[in-house]
């Protein structure tokens, strides 16, 4: 096999694990029954997460720097500070809408020159202020930031709860904002 060849065939076959592991949809599989969904439902949600990932990942291998794919009761949200001809953010939503098992997909794109490189940790400081927050189960709740907005996918059993969930995100110092898909149970 030619040195080329070889090279594009652990490329698919390395893509879908570098998915999990660069953006954390192993961790998926490991949410708390409390969050509204059976274990079936959460790790349905994270194979289609996973698969939308490497989808993307085989797509362009840099896609997942700049966009994060957020899966929960088969709505995937789609988020990122995109340059102004990022044409993958319109293919990354068709992916999504063609996964089986993908019931709604919703996006949040800001330019890229809005981008703040403290994303990341703001995100740490939430998930703190979240885990710190005995009185509001956040289990099912996943997050990411974009340009200091705080965008929120998750499952809970009564409203309250979201509300106290998106107060608390809203509260940490550098959130600008704060865009939920924070479902209740049916």
């Amino acid at each position: 096999m030619p040195s080329r060849t070889k090279t594009q065939g652990m490329q698919r076959l390395l893509a879908p694990l570098l998915a999990l592991v660069l953006t954390g949809c192993a961790g998926q599989a490991r949410t708390a029954a409390s969050d509204g969904g059976t274990h079936d439902d959460r790790v349905a949600d994270a194979k289609i997460c996973e698969s939308i990932r490497s989808r993307l990942l085989a797509r362009d291998p840099g896609s997942l720097s700049v966009l994060s794919v957020l899966c929960n009761n088969q709505l995937v949200v789609i988020a990122g500070a995109l340059p102004p001809d990022y044409k993958l953010a319109v293919e990354a939503v068709h992916v999504a809408t063609k996964t089986q098992g993908v019931r709604r997909v919703e996006t949040f794109f800001v330019p890229k020159a809005a981008q703040d490189t403290g994303d990341s940790a703001i995100a740490a400081r939430i998930k703190a202020a979240l885990a710190g927050d005995t009185g509001a189960s956040t289990e099912g709740t996943d997050l990411t930031v974009v340009a200091g907005t705080a965008v929120l996918v998750g499952m809970v059993d009564e409203q309250a709860k979201a509300d106290r969930i998106i107060a608390n995100a809203g509260s940490v110092a550098g959130v600008k904002s704060v865009k939920s898909f924070i479902q209740l149970k049916p």
